[in-house]
Formats: structure tokens, C-alpha cells, sequence
């Protein structure tokens, strides 16, 4: 039988057939997608409680630490745009793959650093392999979410995302306690690597975006030509500025003794409230990207700058593992609130300029912030004590929802799903 002799009916059974198949591939796609990034944030967790430790350990100042959070952002900031752009131009999957390899060989460089210069030195390298991986993974599911999913789709990602670094940080304090400072590298290592070849075997070559006659051409000023994705730029920006305390410090916070005006917890306990504050914020991704699809996206944004704000400002007034976990999960609840909402934003408007572009851009707006943030920090920790820099962050954060909802106010015939305040 030709094709001239096919009826409806069989048309009707194809065109299902091929949307089954279509359908099912995508799920495929999708879920080692999410477990590739679980496993590869559940690495990267592992050393975050330690590493202000093992800063700490080859003679560095609280100004150093800072310094050291701020290098892994300056190469995030520099390298994000590009391989976004890159990853919408030859392929998502070599450039994801090609910053989790550089996750892996840098777990095994961090152990042979014999000073802060050369950690420094790796702590950059490493910021490159994570803008070449987590924000052009999200560009890829992304570049998967059915229209008005978005919400839903992204809230996945974040919650594997959240996840694997919410467990990270309860087995790097362990280890560390257990064995060594060098033992959460290795393990680092091995989970990266393990991401690797799952991306290798399983994750499908993604679509190259081909610009059209009336489509830009992918790029940072394209991008921050529309003021939606402006507004989510500055916000995020901002916010990771203001976030440079828990980023850098909390963990020093609570291992620091008493006398010295820290908790006096042990690095596993550190480490459990680490995890659980991460662990909160990764279940209640789903929850609030389904809640992204069906509410205006700005006022959740603004709602989990205000409650993550109220978290921060609230660790200076702990004094036990309780209490100090208890502000934790209000910081975690936040920005589980927020953090969907402006991946959706970025997903919805990306598909005008380049998703893996757009996801990058707004990746490197986090990593403006951070370049800063734990430096400031830093030197507010060496001129007074730990616990200013938690209410100066709390202030800057605000100031961030401030501004978010300025330029939000001034956006004019916005698309329905990132209807601006009225």
C-alpha cells in the first residue's frame, strides 16, 4: 500500500505512533538528565562545607575566604555567556560534558595544593566547569518544557540540582570527620565522573538553534534588551550579593567555638544543617514550579526574596544546632519560592533569543553577585566578627526584591505568563 492509499485512520495512527515515540525519548532524555545533575551536585556538595575549612587549614584569612568563593564566581561570570552560546550553536551535550570533566580532573587537583595561591588557581578552574555545565543543562530541559510547563519542568531540574548538593554537604562533614580533609575530594571525583558517562550513554544530541531573518542572533545584549529578563538579571545579581554570607561562612559560623563568638558545632553537624536546608529547598521545587505555571511568577519572586531575607537576618540570633537549622530552612523555603519562577521566566523568554544563551546570562547575573559577595564578607569578618555579615547580606537582599519590583512595575504588554505587578 502507498502513501496515496493511507486514510485518515492510519494517518491518525501514525501521527499518534510518532507522538508516543516522541514522547517517550523526551522522558528518557529528561530523567538521565536529572540524575546526571543529582549525582553531579551531590559531588560538588560534598567539598562545599569543607572547603572554607581547608582554606582555613593552608593559612588563609577570613578576607582569603571570601576571596576563594569570589574566583570560582569571576570564572562562572566570564565563561557562562559563551558557552551558553556555544551550546545553542554546536551542542549541548559536548559542552555539558565537557565541564564535567573539568569537575572531575579539578577533585583531584584541590588535594595536591600545597598553598591559598594554587587553591585559588583550581578554584577558578573549577568555576569553568561549572559554566560550561549546570546552566546549559537547564538550558537543555529547558529546550524540552511543553509551553506552560515551564514552571513544572524547571522546578525538576532545581529540585535535582538542590538535592544532590542537599545531601553533599551531610556526607562531605561526615567524611571529613571520619577520615580527612582530602577524603571529600575523592568521592568528588568519583561522582562526577559517574555523571559523565551517564551523559555520554544516555543524554540524546540536542536541537541547534539556527537564528531566522527576524531572529536575533544569541548573545548577552540581546538578551538584556528585554526588560523582563533585565529585571531577572539585576534581581539575581543583587541577591547573590547579598548571599555571600551563607555562601562563604555559615559553615565557618557554626564550627567556630563559642568564645569566638560562632556555635561551636562539629563539622558533621554543620554539615547536617547544610543538607537539610538543601534537602528542604529541593523537595519544594516541584511544588513551587507548579505553582510558577499557575500564579504570577514576579510575586512568588518577590515573596522568596522577602522570606529568604528574613532567614538570613535571623543566624546572628542563633545560639544551637535547633535554632540555627530552624533559620536555615526559612532561608531554604525562600528561595524555593523564587528559584523556579525566574528559571520559567528565563525559559519562556529564551525561546526568543536562545535558551542555552538566555540560561547563561542569567547564570552569570548569580555569579556577578558572588564575585563579591563573599569578598565583602570576607573583610567584614576581619574588620568586626562573623556575625555582621548576615545582617549586611539580609539588607542587600532586600534591596534586590526593591529594585526587581521597580523595573517589573515599568514593563508594558508583557506576555500573559510573566504578567508584571499591576
Amino acid at each position: 500500500m502507498g502513501y496515496g492509499e493511507l486514510g485518515l485512520g492510519d494517518l491518525g495512527a501514525i501521527s499518534l505512533y510518532l507522538h508516543r515515540v516522541t514522547t517517550e525519548a523526551m522522558e528518557r532524555a529528561i530523567q538521565a538528565l536529572l540524575v546526571s545533575i543529582f549525582v553531579a551536585m551531590l559531588g560538588l556538595g560534598i567539598v562545599g562545607p569543607i572547603m572554607p575549612l581547608y582554606a582555613e587549614d593552608l593559612g588563609a584569612t577570613f578576607t582569603q575566604i571570601g576571596l576563594l568563593s569570589s574566583a570560582w564566581s569571576i570564572s562562572r561570570f566570564i565563561f557562562s555567556a559563551p558557552a551558553g552560546r556555544l551550546s545553542d550553536s554546536v551542542s549541548k551535550k559536548k559542552v555539558i560534558m565537557g565541564g564535567l570533566l573539568i569537575y572531575a580532573v579539578v577533585s583531584l587537583l584541590y588535594i595536591v595544593a600545597w598553598d591559598f595561591n594554587t587553591l585559588l588557581a583550581f578554584r577558578f578552574i573549577h568555576g569553568i566547569g561549572s559554566a560550561m555545565s549546570m546552566p546549559v543543562a537547564m538550558a537543555y530541559a529547558a529546550e524540552l518544557a511543553p509551553k506552560g510547563n515551564e514552571g513544572k519542568y524547571m522546578g525538576n531540574v532545581t529540585m535535582a540540582m538542590f538535592g544532590g548538593m542537599g545531601l553533599g554537604p551531610l556526607i562531605g562533614g561526615t567524611l571529613t570527620d571520619k577520615f580527612s580533609l582530602s577524603a571529600p575530594f575523592y568521592v568528588m571525583c568519583a561522582m562526577t565522573a559517574f555523571s559523565l558517562v551517564l551523559v555520554l550513554m544516555f543524554l540524546p544530541e540536542s536541537q541547534i538553534a539556527v537564528p531566522g531573518k527576524n531572529k536575533p542572533r544569541p548573545s548577552f545584549k540581546k538578551v538584556l534588551s528585554n526588560r523582563i529578563l533585565l529585571a531577572s538579571f539585576v534581581f539575581r545579581a543583587i541577591n547573590a550579593l547579598g548571599r555571600g554570607a551563607i555562601m562563604g561562612f555559615l559553615t565557618i559560623f557554626m564550627a567556630t567555638s563559642i568564645a569566638e563568638g560562632g556555635l561551636g558545632l562539629s563539622v558533621t553537624a554543620a554539615g547536617t544543617v547544610l543538607s537539610v536546608g538543601q534537602l528542604t529547598s529541593a523537595i519544594l521545587q516541584r511544588p513551587c514550579g507548579t505553582l510558577a505555571d499557575r500564579y504570577n511568577k514576579n510575586l512568588l519572586i518577590i515573596s522568596g526574596g522577602l522570606v529568604s531575607a528574613l532567614g538570613m537576618f535571623s543566624f546572628p540570633f542563633t545560639h544551637t544546632f535547633w535554632q540555627v537549622l530552624g533559620a536555615r530552612l526559612l532561608f531554604s523555603s525562600g528561595s524555593a519560592l523564587m528559584t523556579p519562577s525566574i528559571s520559567a521566566i528565563a525559559a519562556i523568554e529564551g525561546r526568543e533569543y536562545g535558551i542555552g544563551t538566555t540560561m547563561s546570562v542569567l547564570q552569570s547575573a548569580m555569579s556577578l553577585g558572588m564575585m563579591a559577595g563573599p569578598l565583602l564578607s570576607g573583610i567584614l569578618a576581619d574588620m568586626f566578627s562573623l556575625k555582621p555579615i548576615f545582617y549586611v547580606g539580609s539588607g542587600i537582599s532586600l534591596f534586590g526584591v526593591f529594585i526587581f519590583t521597580a523595573i517589573q512595575w515599568t514593563v508594558k504588554n508583557p506576555r500573559s505568563p510573566t504578567t508584571p505587578l499591576p
